[in-house]
């Protein structure tokens, strides 16, 4: 527990309990608490807090024996650090202003204290994930609420509008967005209506994106800060590379997170089972928000972030949604006057008047104030953030996998397959962290490649990979302290039964000419399997641990990934020939630097070389090439 972040959740957690304790705070009227703890709901925290602050502000000397019982070894020379942490109950460095922002941050859509504390970073992250959000299909004749839930990384994608869901053989499309629905009395009748939110909205999550896919810029802004810059032609062009082809750089859109989502709350279709399912997870974006601890190793250049935030965006195939707000009537057959739920906002597809049928109908009521507005869905959270790129890059290799629409042909393909070597990379460092620490891969993810330039202005790229689990899990973290060893590893493997180890075996080589499920495909990855080359990754990964490794551009292939390279990259060049070239007698081939070249035509000027994804061949090989 060396890490003060983990420490401060706890001594955050035995405060607040002590402090519940000794006052005798009631929250036995609140609703029941999450596996987080038991603090009641955010409706009283405005209760809560004098209490709170009044324990702290009586009992320093409690709090400094509280810091002394659960202080590890490695933090004790912060000790009045986190004593003055807890004791300042005015500042927003401390931790009952801290905790207030994070009661009044919407963003975090929970109405019970622990866990938003939780998500917050203010308490430590237990059980299961808690953000649970709610697909509302109907409502039975008790009256109760019926739903089907995902967890909010999945619901942005499995309940978005249009969307078909199967429950007790029946289809259910979702239509839009609500707040969470509730059973409440109204003039002494029990009635089903949604929750009235602080900002009146179905979303917890109001903000704007920008995102280039040119040099994979992303980054979100809150609608004031976007006022702000659009007035200044901030977005005119990508922030980051200047890029403005429409077709590579999205201006700012509207992204925002829903409460929950609903159908039209009938008794849904009576079809076919729904084949619907998930092929692979969506994209994860990485926001750098605050700083990072950062260090070169070998010639990588690596960070970690614990306060930096990763998004999965759905913009519906770039089409985005387009709705707007709506109160809604939904009858039944149990309550022919139906019940009313406001503030609704439906897709325009589906904002229609549905006429009864069997008992059910929806009315639609328009909200004057309310526009059309094209939104994309977002998932978002605070968690360990590892980034890693080449220190220096010799002079023979290429590592720029990004290109412009008016780059030539070769220099795309090129591009694409540097794109490869990075995917590759990330995901051996993937599957090799998940083998020594004994864990799913899936609990470390990987975010969208990002564009970096070294000193010289050359382009190259950045690999990010994430904890899966809000607020981290230390596995990133692990691989930041443990770099140089699994560098070492990933070249020369001491395990040969490891993941490493098999890969390296010859058994492997010789079976897998890029990737197979044995060592880089899985699942989970689908969307990945047409870059994903070991080979590449592997030789990535050596750069990263050696700055003279050039990939075979001085000769010298005797490297475990490029053994076989040579002997493979001659017979394509044969092949080629013998199918288009052997009957013309202009045509010769022969080797450059060791690298196989086909060369014909008048004085044999046009050439084909053969050669490796990432070697820079135009500088260095062009004069010899028609010498």
């Amino acid at each position: 527990m060396g890490q003060e972040r983990i420490f401060r959740r706890l001594l955050a957690k035995e405060i607040l309990r002590k402090a519940y304790v000794e006052k005798e705070i009631d929250i036995t009227s609140d609703d029941k608490s999450s596996v987080h703890g038991e603090f009641g709901s955010v409706d009283s925290w405005i209760v809560y807090k004098p209490e709170i602050s009044n324990w702290i502000n009586e009992n320093r000397t409690s709090i400094e024996q509280t810091v002394d019982a659960l202080l590890p070894p490695q933090l004790q020379d912060k000790k009045n650090e986190f004593v003055n942490w807890v004791s300042d109950t005015t500042t927003p460095n401390g931790l009952i202003e801290k905790a207030e922002s994070i009661i009044n941050n919407e963003e975090i859509a929970s109405n019970d204290i622990s866990e938003k504390f939780a998500e917050g970073g203010i308490l430590p992250m237990f059980g299961m994930p808690t953000t649970v959000k709610n697909l509302y299909h109907g409502i039975n004749r008790k009256p109760e609420p019926l739903s089907i839930d995902r967890a909010q990384a999945m619901a942005i994608y499995e309940f978005a509008p249009g969307a078909q869901k199967t429950k007790d053989k029946a289809i259910h499309q979702v239509i839009g967005f609500t707040s969470d629905f509730i059973k409440t009395r109204r003039n002494g009748f029990e009635t089903i209506t949604n929750v009235d939110t602080a900002n009146l909205l179905p979303f917890s999550l109001n903000r704007w994106f920008v995102r280039c896919r040119a040099c994979g810029f992303f980054e979100t802004y809150s609608v004031e800060r976007k006022a702000e810059l659009e007035s200044q032609n901030q977005f005119d062009a990508c922030p980051n590379c200047g890029e403005d082809n429409p077709n590579k750089y999205q201006p700012p859109f509207k992204l925002k997170s829903p409460r929950a989502y609903r159908t039209n709350l009938s008794a849904g279709s009576d079809t076919k089972d729904d084949s619907e399912f998930l092929l692979s997870r969506p994209p994860i974006f990485a926001e750098k928000i605050g700083s990072a601890s950062e260090k070169t190793m070998g010639n990588a250049s690596f960070s970690i972030s614990d306060n930096d935030v990763t998004w999965r965006v759905n913009t519906n195939s770039d089409k985005f949604f387009t709705g707007r707000l709506y109160n809604t009537n939904n009858s039944f057959p149990s309550n022919s006057n139906g019940y009313w739920f406001n503030n609704q906002w439906l897709l325009n597809d589906f904002a229609t008047n549905v006429p009864d049928e069997s008992g059910y109908s929806m009315t639609i009521q328009q909200i004057a104030t309310s526009a059309d507005e094209q939104i994309a869905l977002a998932s978002h959270k605070n968690t360990e953030i590892f980034r890693i790129t080449p220190t220096n890059v010799p002079y023979e290799l290429d590592l720029n996998m990004f290109f412009s629409e008016t780059d030539l042909p070769h220099v795309k393909a090129q591009s694409n397959g540097v794109r490869s070597g990075y995917y590759s990379a990330a995901f051996l460092l993937q599957r090799i962290l998940a083998d020594k620490l004994d864990v799913d891969p899936t609990e470390i993810e990987i975010a969208d490649i990002s564009m970096k330039e070294l000193e010289d202005g050359r382009r190259i790229a950045e690999i990010i990979l994430t904890d899966e689990l809000p607020n981290g899990s230390g596995f990133v973290r692990y691989l930041y302290n443990n770099l140089a060893n699994i560098l070492s590893e990933s070249i020369n493997p001491s395990n040969p039964n490891s993941y490493l180890g098999k890969i390296h075996s010859q058994t492997h080589q010789e079976k897998c000419d890029d990737a197979c499920y044995d060592c880089l495909k899985v699942f989970r990855n689908m969307n990945y399997h047409s870059l994903l080359d070991w080979h590449l990754g592997l030789s990535m990964l050596r750069l990263m641990n050696d700055s003279t490794f050039v990939c075979g551009a001085d000769g010298n292939f005797n490297f475990f990934e490029l053994h076989n390279w040579l002997a493979f990259a001659k017979k394509l060049r044969n092949s080629f020939y013998d199918s288009f070239y052997s009957k013309d007698e202009s045509t010769e081939i022969i080797e450059i630097e060791g690298l196989p070249i086909i060369k014909w035509g008048r004085r044999q000027r046009n050439v084909i070389m053969i050669v490796h994804t990432i070697l820079e061949y135009e500088k260095f090989f062009g004069s010899k090439l028609v010498g």
